[in-house]
C-alpha cells in the first residue's frame, strides 16, 4: 500500500436516506433492506424498508459510501 493512498479520500455516490420525524435513517452496509438511524448500535432505531414505507417516511439521497443493495429500492433514482 503506498503512502499516498492513505490521504486519498473515499469515493461516495448518492443513495438513498428515509427520514422520519426528522431523524435519518441509513441504508446498512451489508444487511439488504435495513436501515439505521443514529447512535450506539445497541440503541439506535432500526426499520425496514417496508416499515419506514408504511410510517410514510420521505425518502431523499445523499452521498454515501457504496452500498451493493440500494438498487433494489424503487423510486430513489428518480430523486
Amino acid at each position: 500500500m503506498s503512502l499516498m493512498n492513505l490521504n486519498k479520500p473515499a469515493e461516495t455516490e448518492t443513495q438513498p436516506v428515509f427520514i422520519l420525524r426528522g431523524v435519518p435513517y441509513y441504508p446498512h452496509y451489508g444487511t439488504p433492506h435495513k436501515w439505521v438511524g443514529p447512535g450506539h448500535w445497541t440503541k439506535r432505531k432500526e426499520y425496514t424498508t417496508t416499515e419506514l414505507a408504511e410510517a410514510h417516511a420521505r425518502l431523499t439521497t445523499r452521498q454515501l459510501w457504496k452500498r451493493s443493495w440500494t438498487n433494489e429500492v424503487k423510486g430513489w433514482k428518480i430523486l
